[in-house]
């Protein structure tokens, strides 16, 4: 009888543990968001980069000392006019933080010449779709980077 009922109390606890479990990565629906940008970075698909930023979506780039910024309708009207090309480089990325409301992630994209580091700010809209609000770009120098080639998130 008490076998039964510490049988019966540990499937209660693992049954919870279960429900209350983090989704797998399948199931954050914001890594679709994070796939269709690295997917549209490699084959200039201006439409799906389109489709997962924010209306009022701001990328940032170094250069040097300085910062260049540019809105979500600019750089889609600048990428339609430039021909497709597919990249030709290896990605990584990492989730950094989130939140119910907020995802910070980290793209990496490994060039013969370089990386560069894109860390994207995804928000919540009030239609419970995720979408980049943020995105900015770097170029560090080589000895900065740690090669995380291979990391596909936590």
């Amino acid at each position: 009888m008490k076998k039964k009922i510490l049988i019966t109390c540990l499937m209660w606890v693992l049954g919870g543990a279960l429900v209350n479990a983090t989704p797998d990565r399948e199931g954050r629906m914001y890594d679709k968001v994070i796939k269709t940008f690295i997917e549209s970075h490699m084959t200039s698909a201006y439409q799906k980069l389109n489709s997962v930023l924010a209306d009022n979506a701001v990328f940032k780039l170094s250069r040097g000392e300085g910062i260049l910024v540019q809105t979500k309708s600019a750089l889609v009207e600048q990428l339609k006019k430039e021909p497709a090309i597919n990249q030709n480089c290896d990605y990584s990325y990492d989730i950094m933080a989130e939140s119910d409301a907020i995802v910070i992630a980290k793209v990496n994209f490994f060039y013969p010449d370089g990386v560069q580091e894109n860390y994207l700010m995804l928000e919540r809209n009030p239609d419970k779709e995720w979408k980049i609000a943020n995105v900015y770009k770097m170029f560090p120098a080589k000895q900065e980077v740690n090669d995380t080639r291979g990391l596909v998130s936590k």
